[in-house]
């Protein structure tokens, strides 16, 4: 396809599908974003940090535009992913990851179809037998921009600042040249490491855009990009420290209302950086019971999966009770790891509360109510 062919669909797209103040809005901003696409999409990075399953319910660490991107004041959630369970001995959680994080949503009385959200998010990951530790804490802002009165069509921009702390204890760690024939590892034997540190702290910055569009009554769309690691944080224990690469995030969603009651939701995520990357995929229906006196869903219960492209599927289900939602889900391993992980990956749990301060609140600040 040509160019000018490129720009006659566009200008359909917008003539057509958006209302007016939008799509003058988006005529101007267009350029700047589409610089802004090329300009990071220039970089090849692949890694993996930290990661949870239930990718969708900790929207913090995915990407800094998402603080405050919810219908109420605050909100207050908790992740916990165990991994590997009885890898090492009789102990069920060797590897695991904790993290809780609030945010709250500000300014909407006063700015003109837009507010701000402001956040913070503590992440603490242990691993193995040197317990590898992995601390971290985030504070973010973000500003949310609707294109018109009823906001279905919302840009959010947002920014992040960390700092990390990690540590490991390497005397519980064995080495080639702590090795002995006929006899084993021998830690009292000089390991000939070139270790500089057992411990350290860096800062780490981000940055991401989101856009969420109502398309109709029963379809929503969501779409993302984050970038970790802007600053590049030296992350080493070793004499040759070396830089972090850039971290891509792009995220995607789509929600449904088939009809009353059901739901269906289905999220997408790819993480990239260096020689590493990740792609998850989860699926998920929600099922509401109907309150006679409001004829809205105060009650849901939840049923899906979540598929970690070539390494595992995690069966999926949940329950709400009005502005609280808690699923659980278990990793099943489809990898090469499967005979010595025995398909157990590992149970995770995530809650999440959405609340206000007042009794009344404007229900059409975000246009579809969502976690």
């Amino acid at each position: 396809m040509n160019t000018t062919s490129k720009n006659k669909g566009i200008n359909t797209l917008i003539k057509y599908r958006m209302p007016l103040v939008f799509r003058q809005r988006l005529r101007r901003a267009l350029p700047l974003l589409v610089s802004i696409w090329l300009i990071i999409s220039s970089q090849f990075l692949f890694s993996q940090d930290i990661h949870f399953t239930q990718f969708f319910t900790n929207p913090l660490i995915l990407n800094p535009a998402q603080t405050g991107n919810f219908n109420g004041n605050y909100r207050v959630g908790f992740n916990f992913k165990g991994e590997w369970p009885w890898a090492i001995g009789t102990t069920p959680y060797n590897y695991h990851t904790e993290s809780p994080y609030v945010d709250f949503s500000f300014g909407e009385n006063k700015i003109t179809s837009g507010w701000m959200g402001i956040g913070c998010n503590f992440v603490n990951d242990e691993a193995g037998d040197g317990m590898l530790t992995y601390r971290k804490f985030t504070l973010s802002y973000a500003y949310h921009q609707a294109f018109d009165k009823r906001h279905r069509f919302v840009l959010s921009a947002g920014v992040s600042g960390s700092y990390v702390l990690r540590s490991v204890d390497f005397a519980k760690l064995y080495f080639n040249d702590q090795w002995v024939e006929n006899e084993g590892f021998n830690t009292n034997i000089n390991s000939n490491e070139p270790i500089q540190r057992q411990s350290f702290g860096m800062f780490d910055l981000g940055a991401g855009l989101n856009f969420s569009a109502q398309v109709t009554q029963a379809f929503k769309f969501t779409v993302g990009f984050s970038m970790l690691h802007i600053n590049r944080p030296m992350d080493n224990f070793y004499a040759d420290a070396e830089r972090l690469g850039f971290r891509f995030q792009p995220t995607a969603g789509i929600e449904y209302k088939i009809n009353n009651k059901l739901t269906l939701s289905v999220d997408g995520y790819y993480g990239y950086e260096k020689a590493a990357e990740e792609g998850l995929i989860s699926a998920m229906l929600e099922y509401g019971v109907i309150n006679k006196k409001t004829s809205q869903p105060d009650n849901s219960v939840y049923f899906g999966a979540c598929y970690r492209i070539g390494d595992a599927l995690a069966p999926l289900a949940g329950y709400q009770f009005k502005k609280t939602r808690l699923l659980l889900s278990y990793d099943i391993t489809l990898s090469q790891l499967v005979n010595p992980a025995k398909a157990n990956g590992g149970p995770e749990i995530s809650i999440v509360h959405v609340g206000s301060f007042t009794k009344e609140f404007n229900d059409k600040k975000v246009y579809c109510p969502r976690f």
